[in-house]
């Protein structure tokens, strides 16, 4: 293949034994095809290859040479430790499960109890501790006026039931044989390891990946390239807390050509990144045809939400006249959450079949809480019952009798989460992502994470992209146009001596 300069000059770095490179790739700018050059070049060397999740794992294996070995991170603890438990391993606790094994009598107690132990297991901590207990549980016993349960007393217990198989209803889980491996401080015997969109590894996997370049366990270390984008870390709420920021490396190089979109693209997310972020390094895109000026007509597009309520709205919106598909498939979106929050709401709380929404007191208590935990998708939820009301039921319904497979959809439904790593050629935003421009000023107060969603769905339109009706980004693109012209009319006033 083509390389670019950038890529070239990551190719021909060599690293010494327990250096670290970082680099620094923006969307769409050929990352994997870098990795991929880089192995080529290096046919003696030992590669390791940790994928994100199993699809990539699966991708990598195919594309890369015979020098590397692609693994997720659960798959390298499951050869050592995950193997001891193949005949216990459940993907989650149900909170019912875990009020019998534990002898509780609320079902909010089961719950905060099963996130207290999943936020110790992904962390890279070797005990569990009260940063681990979430907010919303804070949030929930302060709003009903009661002490909060012993949830690291608690969640220890189901963490030693889950190791002991000493109740038979509490299996193993997949982070649970992987926290085990962590604990361990494996010794993996490969020259160099390439850890993929680092930027969303939770602390776990970072840590003994890490170890690998500790050069004083006795053994010759590893290298480590830690390759990713920063500014896509959407996953902070699994624990995933930036390892590209986060380590201290030997060097750091970038790739900053985009192969995917033109640079009209490039222009605006460089403004978000830039005024938003901080950012210095700008993101290049393919040159602009400016004789082929694209119209917003497509007959086949991709819609992108910030949350499933949008997309629920939209939906509704579509589903008559157009030919809908849900990328990953409908049942991914949790629309029956948003039919259980309305019988909550008309107060037919038999009806309901979420557990978690039962367990609420109210529709207001509900309403209350996801204002207090600032739980941005069960507040959209909310809008949407008070929007639609009792014609929810029949809606969901008539949306999951309507939805297609995607290779006949007119118009592809998604979220900003959902979409990362894929592309269209038409993408329209819609409005509910955050408010970037308030009563003339810059918003940027907000979670990187919400800014980061907003250039990940933007950065997923090869050739067209739209902004749906409520979507401040084309009023934050003539904010910032507008801050650009009146410094350069300053610099022209001062410059030209008057």
């Amino acid at each position: 293949m083509r390389l670019t300069d950038e890529q070239k000059a990551i190719v021909a770095c060599d690293l010494n034994p327990g250096e670290i490179l970082k680099v620094m790739a923006f969307a769409g700018t050929g990352k994997t095809s870098t990795l991929i050059e880089y192995t080529i070049a290096r046919p003696g060397f030992r590669f390791l290859y940790v994928a994100f999740n199993k699809s990539v794992q699966l991708e990598a294996q195919k594309r890369f040479p015979k020098n590397v070995i692609a693994r997720t991170s659960h798959a390298l603890a499951f050869r050592t430790h995950g193997h001891t438990y193949k005949d216990r391993l459940v993907s989650g606790f149900r909170a019912n499960t875990a009020m019998a094994a534990l002898d509780l009598n609320r079902y909010e107690d089961a719950r905060f109890t099963i996130i207290t132990l999943n936020n110790y297991l992904i962390s890279a901590d070797p005990k569990v501790s009260g940063q681990h207990i979430p907010q919303q549980a804070k949030a929930f016993y302060s709003q009903k006026g009661e002490a909060m349960p012993d949830f690291v007393s608690l969640s220890n217990r189901l963490g030693r039931i889950m190791c002991d198989g000493s109740d038979e209803s509490i299996g193993m889980l997949h982070d649970g044989y992987l926290k085990l491996y962590q604990l361990s401080h494996p010794k993996l015997n490969y020259d160099c390891i390439l850890l993929d969109e680092a930027q969303d590894i939770n602390p776990v996997t970072s840590a003994f990946i890490l170890e690998q370049a500790d050069p004083n366990d006795g053994r010759r270390p590893a290298s480590i390239i830690l390759v990713g984008d920063s500014h896509q870390q959407i996953y902070s709420f699994r624990g995933a807390k930036n390892t590209l920021y986060r380590i201290k490396s030997s060097r750091t190089m970038y790739l900053t050509r985009s192969f995917r979109f033109d640079n009209n693209v490039a222009r605006v997310a460089n403004m978000i990144l830039g005024v938003l972020k901080g950012e210095k390094k700008r993101v290049v895109g393919r040159p602009v045809n400016k004789a082929d000026k694209p119209k917003w007509n497509p007959r086949r597009y991709t819609v992108i939400a910030r949350t499933n309520a949008a997309l629920f709205d939209k939906a509704v919106e579509l589903y008559k006249t157009k030919k809908i598909g849900f990328v990953g498939g409908v049942e991914k979106y949790r629309l029956s959450a948003i039919r259980d929050t309305y019988f909550l709401y008309a107060r037919k709380s038999s009806q309901i079949e979420d557990r978690y929404i039962k367990s609420f007191d109210s529709y207001t208590d509900l309403k209350m809480y996801a204002g207090a935990v600032e739980d941005v998708e069960l507040f959209s939820v909310c809008k949407v019952v008070e929007n639609h009301g009792a014609a929810i039921p029949v809606l969901v319904e008539k949306i999951i009798e309507n939805n297609v497979d995607l290779e006949e959809a007119e118009v592809v439904l998604t979220t900003a989460h959902k979409s990362k790593g894929l592309e269209w050629d038409n993408v329209l935003l819609l409005g509910d992502f955050p408010v970037l421009v308030e009563k003339g000023e810059v918003v940027d107060d907000l979670e990187p994470d919400e800014y980061n969603l907003v250039y990940v769905a933007m950065t997923r339109a090869k050739s067209r992209l739209k902004f749906d009706k409520g979507n401040s980004v084309p009023e934050f693109i003539r904010f910032v146009r507008k801050l650009k012209a009146d410094r350069l009319k300053k610099r022209f006033k001062y410059g030209s001596g008057t």
